[in-house]
């Protein structure tokens, strides 16, 4: 492992521990509600949901949240996923991204849905070239925004699961849009 890509991990995790110190140090509400999770999906790397073949690669995901109010949640995230060199014969490039959501959410008895939004720092690395291939993308930090539609369902007093589809708007020269279709599990306390 480089340097350049520890340095981008340290990056993403410190992002992701001073959003979950901000969450951790926020005055207590009566009955505040704090969830941490993990989850995965495919990834869309066209921009465009028009077909399932372009679900052709996979992200995972874990986060720390709290309820703000009811049906009100921020919620602090790293993603890892990976996308299409934009040259022809370039290799993958891993992303690494620590964001901030909020989400509104409309609840009936024993599940909520509605819409996230949020924005923060993207980490692109090309992986390293193979056979016939040439690298022709740098590491680069990038600040992007995402949004989209979030399910959950209740499975008991401390768990639920979770289904998103996310697209991301990464701020870089491509002006990559991938979009995210995932399930997650959480553990409230």
């Amino acid at each position: 492992m480089n340097a350049q890509s520890r340095s981008r991990r340290w990056r993403a995790a410190s992002l992701v521990l001073l959003s979950a110190a901000v969450l951790a140090t926020a005055p207590a509400a009566l009955a505040q509600t704090f969830a941490i999770g993990a989850g995965g999906g495919l990834l869309n790397d066209e921009g465009s949901a028009e077909s399932l073949k372009n679900f052709s690669t996979g992200a995972g995901y874990g986060f720390a949240e709290i309820a703000l109010d009811q049906g009100v949640l921020l919620q602090a995230r790293y993603t890892r996923m990976k996308l299409p060199s934009s040259a022809a014969d370039g290799p993958d490039i891993d992303v690494d991204a620590a964001t901030l959501s909020v989400a509104y959410l409309f609840r009936e008895d024993w599940w909520q849905a509605g819409f996230v939004a949020g924005g923060g720092g993207y980490w692109l690395g090309p992986k390293e070239p193979g056979p016939g291939q040439m690298a022709l993308e740098q590491s680069t930090a990038r600040f992007g925004w995402h949004g989209g539609l979030l399910t959950i369902f209740a499975l008991g007093r401390q768990a639920d699961l979770r289904l998103e589809a996310v697209g991301h708007l990464i701020r870089d020269d491509d002006r990559r849009k991938p979009i995210v279709l995932s399930a997650a599990v959480a553990w409230k306390f």
